[in-house]
């Protein structure tokens, strides 16, 4: 197994005192119980990139279950256990976040389904990973703290800012790891190595994608949507032709990178707190415009579902909602053609309006009008002689439209317009 005991400098400066100290903590903990831990994945990856700071993910060589809980106790973590996983998470009272593994091994009954999962050695744990430049480990124990494990090259590929894959059925014991690779490849700029190409050509020529489930696609999709970067993601996974196969209709280049970063500039205006995802929203701009029948195909695909779902078959409409609104003059005239729709319909169709007057009057309808009620209820006009029944939403619509238009701006003046424009039974 590589190995490389300089790596103790980098564990040491490159983070923060207080986590060195921790991680001392595990590995002694580790060596009381006769186990080995170590720091591995994604955190030892962007320690050598010196990246900053990073996520604890830790592996015990032996029963991680049991050193987690024991952990937990020492350190006044809450310790949430996921049997078949093997795996731990421990919340400390400060709600940072540890996760601890036991070293497995997988197998795939069949390719795509997720693996079963077995105790293991660090060496067969890390092989299971899915690029070599995730699948380096640092040895926490007193006796070795510090020093490198790195049997696959990932250090080397690394520093060639290269992306290769562990065995020759990667892509098809886990189809997902495709998508990964776009993402490590957008979010890093490195290459793929070319037998790596290689086999994830092949893959995609065996149909790799039909045995893989909706809802890990999906998964992995809002992975990506996720990603400060997303766009170039949707670029490389359509330069690797792999996107078609995953989500049919998606436009990932053009004016895309330019619509989510706006999106996201945007999106802190309008709607504060409430409950809406920007992954969706993300996502109705990639499929923009795409054809009915293609979109349908698209969200079966994933299988969306609830409010995602609904959001999402309205992309279609996306570039005509635009115009509209564009063209609408009036906040009521807004409210009467975008009422009921989905927020992250309203800041796509936000997003896509070129003329900055029209968006300032959209703006305006995002942050106040949509929430705007009359003050006056149906009691209070039943109060002054109007019978119930259709006619009072009649009344209560009309009143509200003009009070987006400015018409009324008091509970009088909404007395003064209703009696004005409606005649009452009683009166």
């Amino acid at each position: 197994m590589g190995s490389d005991p300089g790596v103790s400098s980098n564990l040491e400066g490159e983070l923060e005192l207080k986590t060195v100290d921790l991680l001392k903590k595990l590995g002694s903990l580790a060596q009381e119980q006769g186990m080995e831990a170590y720091l591995v994945g994604g955190p030892v990856r962007d320690l050598l990139l010196k990246g900053g700071s990073v996520d604890l993910d830790i592996v015990v060589a032996g029963d991680g279950l049991s050193f987690a809980r024991r952990l937990g106790r020492q350190l006044n973590a809450d310790v949430m256990v996921y049997e078949r996983f093997l795996t731990a998470t421990l919340t400390f009272p400060d709600l940072t976040r540890l996760d601890v593994a036991t070293a497995r091994a997988e197998t795939y009954e069949r390719p795509g389904a997720l693996p079963a999962v077995t105790p293991a050695s660090i060496e067969q744990d890390l092989i299971r990973r899915d690029i070599t430049i995730n699948a380096m480990a640092i040895a926490l124990n007193p006796p070795r703290f510090g020093t490198l494990l790195d049997p696959h090259g990932g250090a080397t590929d690394l520093k060639n800012r290269l992306l290769r894959v562990l065995h020759p059925r990667s892509f098809l014991d886990d189809p997902t790891r495709i998508l990964r690779l776009a993402r490590f490849a957008a979010r890093f700029d490195f290459a793929i190595e070319p037998g790596t190409r290689a086999l994830l050509d092949k893959a995609l020529a065996a149909r790799v994608f039909d045995v893989l489930t909706a809802d890990r696609l999906r998964a992995e999709i809002f992975l990506v949507l996720s990603e400060p970067g997303s766009a170039e993601v949707f670029s490389r996974l359509a330069e690797l032709k792999v996107l078609d196969i995953v989500l049919p209709g998606a436009q990932p280049g053009g004016v895309f990178p330019k619509l989510i970063d706006q999106a996201r500039r945007l999106a802190p205006f309008v709607e504060k707190g409430s409950q809406w995802d920007p992954a969706v929203v993300r996502l109705l701009l990639l499929l923009r415009g795409a054809p009915p029948k293609v979109l349908a195909r698209a969200v079966e695909r994933i299988n969306l579902t609830g409010k995602a779902r609904g959001a999402v078959q309205q992309a279609s409409r996306l570039p005509a909602l635009a115009k509209w609104t564009a063209r609408a003059g009036k906040l009521s005239e807004l409210h009467q053609g975008l009422s009921g729709l989905p927020f992250e319909v309203l800041l796509g169709t936000l997003v896509l309006m070129e003329s900055e007057k029209s968006r300032r009057r959209m703006m305006k309808y995002l942050t106040w009008g949509r929430r705007l009620k009359p003050g006056l209820t149906g009691d209070d006009l039943m109060a002054m002689g109007y019978t119930s029944g259709p006619g009072l939403k009649r009344i209560l619509d009309a009143l509200l439209h003009a009070k987006l238009d400015g018409k009324v701006k008091s509970r009088k003046g909404e007395e003064a317009y209703v009696r004005k424009n409606f005649s009452s039974p009683r009166g």
